[in-house]
């Protein structure tokens, strides 16, 4: 079951990365030049704020919680796929069972 549930995630993923793939290439492709040029811009401008943003809040927040804070994206990626799993799992349960309901209407 185990294995399954990583095979249908691992297919979903490159299913979704596919697609983005596609959807960029199309965009670029149809997209005139200017508007791919203010997208960048505009990109670039978002990247810097974030940054600025970034920093503002380090020079603010206690060494005490950023220590804390370190600790929770630790624990978030230590565990990152098991999480991944349990939504897989998730998912895939509430696919199954809309589809047995909806074979009783």
């Amino acid at each position: 079951m185990k294995n399954q549930a990583q095979d249908a995630v691992a297919s979903a993923a490159t299913a979704v990365r596919d697609t983005v793939a596609h959807t960029v290439h199309t965009v670029r492709d149809h997209a005139p030049q200017d508007v791919l040029d203010r997208a960048g811009h505009l990109a670039d401008r978002a990247r810097g704020t974030a940054a600025h943003a970034r920093h503002v809040a380090a020079d603010h927040t206690s060494p005490q919680l950023r220590s804390q804070a370190a600790h929770a994206v630790g624990v978030a990626r230590a565990n990152r796929t098991p999480m991944l799993m349990a939504a897989a799992a998730a998912v895939l349960t509430a696919a199954l069972l809309h589809r047995l309901l909806a074979g009783r209407r």
